[in-house]
């Protein structure tokens, strides 16, 4: 998969084209991006999906969108998922003044080639959101751009949104969310360097650095599995300000893998989030701390079967 930003567009082929935000890669952007395929695959084109950057809501609110997926995250999912082409647009002034028509012409069908144009159903684009789907057909006809749209997924009565699935994490419902979104909520990030005061109570944590858009559930201790060089362990995950040994405004977030003693300083790793277990608390001491994560441990293990 080549990966593009709107500085470097080189494409030298007709595209059938997916836009949008793509944030979580759920099973209505997956309904979106099989039938990107169908229609690159009967024309002969090469596929490429558009999205932006920074998010569009971030954009126009003028600060940070907790993400679904973090960059990093999101392109390393289309890479396995398989396309030709990956296109982060920069949404900008000059990009949010576009009116739908010069965008169609000028950047669909110019820039990136564009012979067809695949987008789901309330798709709005352009200055002001002008862009409607009626709109882009009716434009792409007349460029000769092939057209089609695809409906609301729905699962078991739930539509299919990101925000939905950001509501799903806040309230720490993971297994609904994995239904919807068709993926394990989870963080990847590299282990650093801590204070390993972890360690001298007898549970040694791996500490994570999430990239700073990433949307993360609630202050708390999770179950949770960790993912490392394809192997899956059980584990616990602290999410919060450490307050029993720390007085600072630090979020962290932390893991404690059962029975691993390996180092993990400068791994990747994904933490795959079960279920929540409690609240973060503060305890008048570390043999207190240590006794609730004794419980933590043991109530995690019960329930990651």
């Amino acid at each position: 998969m080549i990966h593009l930003t709107s500085q470097n567009i080189k494409i030298n082929r007709p595209t059938a084209v997916a836009i949008g935000k793509f944030d979580g890669v759920h099973r209505g952007h997956m309904a979106l991006l099989t039938k990107l395929k169908e229609v690159a695959q009967a024309q002969s084109l090469a596929t490429l999906v558009l999205t932006f950057s920074p998010h569009p809501i971030a954009y126009f609110k003028k600060s940070p969108m907790p993400l679904l997926l973090d960059p990093k995250e999101k392109l390393e999912l289309f890479d396995s998922i398989g396309f030709d082409y990956y296109l982060e647009y920069a949404f900008d002034e000059k990009f949010a003044q576009t009116e739908p028509e010069d965008f169609l012409k000028n950047v669909l069908f110019e820039q990136l080639q564009g012979r067809a144009l695949v987008v789901a159903e309330g798709y709005r684009f352009g200055k002001n959101g002008r862009g409607t789907v009626e709109l882009a057909k009716e434009v792409c006809e007349g460029l000769g751009i092939g057209f089609s749209s695809i409906g609301q997924v729905v699962h078991d009565g739930h539509k299919i949104s990101s925000d939905n699935l950001r509501k799903m994490i806040e309230e720490c419902d993971f297994e609904l969310f994995s239904k919807l979104c068709g993926r394990d909520f989870s963080i990847s990030a590299t282990v650093t360097h801590c204070n390993a005061l972890g360690r001298t109570i007898g549970f040694p944590t791996a500490n994570m650095l999430p990239h700073p858009e990433k949307l993360l559930p609630p202050n708390g201790v999770y179950a949770s599995m960790v993912s490392l060089d394809g192997n899956l362990y059980k584990s616990i995950t602290s999410i919060g300000f450490k307050p029993t040994i720390a007085d600072k405004d630090e979020l962290s977030v932390e893991t404690h893998i059962f029975d691993f003693d390996d180092s993990l300083y400068g791994k990747e790793i994904t933490v795959v989030f079960k279920h929540k277990l409690r609240n973060e608390q503060k305890f008048a001491s570390m043999d207190e701390l240590s006794a609730q994560l004794k419980k933590d441990v043991e109530i995690a293990k019960s329930r990651l079967i």
